[in-house]
């Protein structure tokens, strides 16, 4: 088996909450788009998590019109060759659809994705 590079799909930023409660949503889907992450590296893969930007957006330094979406795009267009879909949000439903379209490998549980 060829190792994979897997870009890592699934919920970030949650709707409808007050901005403590989102950061710390934010925080939680981040820190599990990590441990997938990590059981893709232990199969032997390289994941992509575009959830790491997370440490970014919160920073002082971010400005607040980064183009967050035309970034990870460009991870899926131009680099990776599978998709690991955690589940339903508007972002990683975009992101299984432009994979689908791009041809790539989708997984939708780490059971499906084969050790190197």
């Amino acid at each position: 088996m060829k190792q994979l590079r897997i870009y890592v799909a699934g919920p970030y930023s949650p709707k409808n909450c007050d901005l403590h409660t989102a950061i710390a949503i934010g925080y939680r889907n981040t820190e599990n788009a990590i441990e997938v992450g990590i059981e893709i590296i232990k199969k032997g893969h390289i994941p992509f998590v575009p959830h790491l930007s997370h440490y970014i957006h919160v920073n002082k330094n971010c400005p607040l019109n980064v183009p967050w979406y035309a970034i990870d795009n460009s991870f899926l267009e131009h680099w990776a060759n599978a998709l690991y879909y955690i589940s339903s949000s508007s972002g990683a439903d975009a992101e299984l659809v432009l994979a689908q379209k791009l041809g790539l490998r989708i997984f939708r549980n780490l059971e499906e994705i084969p050790n190197v």
